[in-house]
């Protein structure tokens, strides 16, 4: 169940705009892809034995899940500083980043039903959001990523399916070189289709037998990978440097399409809920909240919800929040944190549950943390001077004046 819970997490948004991240870096964006699929699965299983070597050292505080199992890890490791600058990082990461999700979710539905724009339907999808984050963990919402993954794969293969009907034999399609901007703007969106390890803690919080994690990282990744490789190098490949930001609105419209965003609509909808539960139960924990369902529980989350709102009416263009995200916050808690914690835990606390880390072990995990650093700053930087460019014009709230 666990390795569902990771492809309904980073399938919600990642393979629609991975082919427009090859665009942006080149073929050499798919062999990147493979190479990020793998460092952030290998720091996942890192992440994985940190907590497992919290419930060696802690057996009585992490009997029970704990509330907030990546800040724990991190505290552990790091001390209380730690713990603060963890939490904003996954805070920021999990907020922006299902926010993201319900941009996609109103583009869409306006392509779909034409009649009512996106703005609109980012007010509508709040409201429904906001009562299916009524309940406690993504546990008690099972179903969602069930549905979520059945979803990705069906709208994965009406994509791929179509994009290769799309072939123009008679055009020309263009393949340029990229820049260093549009380089590190599509090494952000890859970033960003690889960066969910701030919710794997609380995927794995809520299993029977936390030590095989690892089985589960590896059956999410391998499924994720297969997934995003074929609709990428087909996008790329038939559409060039003109594919749009959003893969479906690259093919040609049709009943297909139609069907394909239906399914991910559902989908992000299951994403969202997995992403938003770290993100709330991290404000309920600041605020003292109780653990169990109570009317302070749906105030506080139709709060973040509706301050998600606000953030996707101001900049109603996906491609700018998530290459923002993936860049920042999202490297930082997927390709540096883990490493890092991981080393710190294995090599301190009581001679008996110290882990011994291979040379190679040691060698991989400093090259994930250096390729997240610079990527990620360089990303960060770019994604921001987009955002500054963007005029206000293009804001919802111009719609509404």
């Amino acid at each position: 169940m666990a390795g569902f819970f990771i492809i309904a997490q980073l399938g919600g948004a990642g393979f629609l705009s991975l082919p427009a991240a090859v665009a942006n870096t080149g073929w050499i964006g798919v062999p990147m892809m493979v190479l990020f699929c793998v460092m952030v699965g290998l720091s996942a299983t890192r992440l994985g034995y940190c907590y497992n070597m919290l419930e060696e050292r802690w057996p009585e505080a992490y009997a029970k899940p704990a509330r907030q199992p990546y800040m724990e890890i991190a505290d552990r490791a790091f001390g209380k500083y730690g713990r603060k600058f963890t939490l904003v990082c996954v805070v920021i990461s999990q907020f922006g980043g299902t926010a993201v999700f319900i941009i996609l979710i109103a583009q869409m539905l306006e392509t779909i039903l034409q009649d009512i724009s996106t703005c609109t339907w980012v007010l509508v999808i709040g409201a429904i959001l906001t009562f299916c984050t009524w309940p406690g963990t993504p546990n008690d919402f099972w179903i969602g990523p069930m549905v979520a993954v059945v979803s990705t794969v069906l709208a994965c293969i009406v994509i791929f399916v179509r994009t290769l009907q799309d072939v123009d034999t008679g055009s020309l399609v263009q393949y340029p070189n990229p820049t260093i901007n549009s380089f590190a703007l599509g090494y952000g969106s890859i970033l960003f289709a690889f960066g969910g390890s701030s919710v794997f803690p609380t995927i794995q919080n809520d299993m029977k037998d936390r030590s095989q994690f690892w089985k589960s990282v590896l059956i999410g990744f391998t499924g994720i990978l297969s997934l995003y490789l074929p609709v990428s190098i087909a996008g790329y490949y038939v559409f060039g440097v003109n594919v749009n930001s959003n893969i479906l609105f690259a093919v040609t419209p049709g009943v297909a399409v139609t069907v394909a965003m239906s399914f991910q609509i559902v989908n992000l909808m299951g994403s969202f809920v997995i992403g938003f539960s770290t993100v709330s139960q991290a404000f309920e924990d600041l605020l003292n909240l109780p653990t169990y369902f109570c009317w302070q529980r749906c105030v506080c989350r139709s709060v973040i919800v509706w301050l998600q709102v606000l953030i996707c009416l101001a900049i109603p263009d996906f491609s700018l929040i998530l290459n923002l995200i993936g860049g920042s916050t999202m490297t930082i808690c997927s390709f540096i944190l883990p490493p890092l914690m991981y080393m710190k835990l294995a090599s301190s606390g009581p001679k008996e549950t110290r882990r011994k880390i291979a040379l190679w072990m040691k060698v991989a995990l400093i090259q994930i943390v250096t390729v997240g650093a610079i990527g990620g700053a360089v990303s960060t930087l770019s994604a921001i001077v987009q955002i500054v460019k963007t005029p206000f014009s293009d804001s919802c709230f111009v719609d509404f004046a």
